[in-house]
């Protein structure tokens, strides 16, 4: 996906070891977890990994749960390039992975100095997070709405809908004297 990054690496900026480390991963280890305080920047150039997010169930069990997987040409850990805060999901190795970790120092340092290839860099990794997003607010959606069916609540709810509101008119009953064209 990121032929920007991959030109990227091939700048004197990045032939400094400090810059970015080549790194091999077996099928199944984990390369981030969750949590932890890491800020490079991953870019892969072999294989695939898996994108895991920890659930917390209602009876307090812990699972993993899979929601994306990455490609060659992919990155991730860019999040942490902004703001610095721990990981925010756990990744694994689908199969044999070849990655370069870009120290986020030096990255940050080559994109302040070349606006122009920071530009399109940020403008590929932004219409990847609406996707992303998009995908992710779809399947809240039908989360949300399977959860209401498993419990039964769907059938007996009755909402009123305001754009980007839900109100339950049995907790507010003056709400039911509001015009119909709201």
């Amino acid at each position: 996906m990121s032929s920007i990054l991959k030109k990227f690496l091939e700048t004197p900026e990045f032939t400094n070891s400090n810059a970015c480390k080549f790194m091999e991963y077996k099928s199944g280890s984990r390369i981030m977890l969750e949590g932890e305080e890491s800020l490079d920047v991953y870019y892969i150039l072999e294989g695939h990994v898996r994108i895991n997010k920890r659930v917390v169930l209602h009876d307090g069990r812990h699972i993993q749960s899979g929601f994306s997987e990455l490609a060659p040409g992919d990155t991730f850990g860019e999040l942490n390039l902004f703001d610095g805060s721990p990981r925010s999901a756990s990744v694994v190795a689908s199969d044999d992975v070849k990655l370069v970790r870009l120290n986020r120092d030096v990255l940050i340092d080559y994109l302040d100095a070349h606006p122009k290839e920071a530009y399109h860099l940020f403008k590929e990794w932004l219409q990847r997070l609406a996707r992303d997003l998009r995908k992710s607010n779809e399947r809240s959606s039908s989360l949300f709405a399977w959860g209401l069916n498993q419990h039964e609540i769907d059938d007996q709810l009755q909402l009123i809908i305001f754009p980007g509101i839900l109100i339950f008119p049995q907790h507010f009953p003056s709400l039911w004297h509001l015009p119909a064209a709201i």
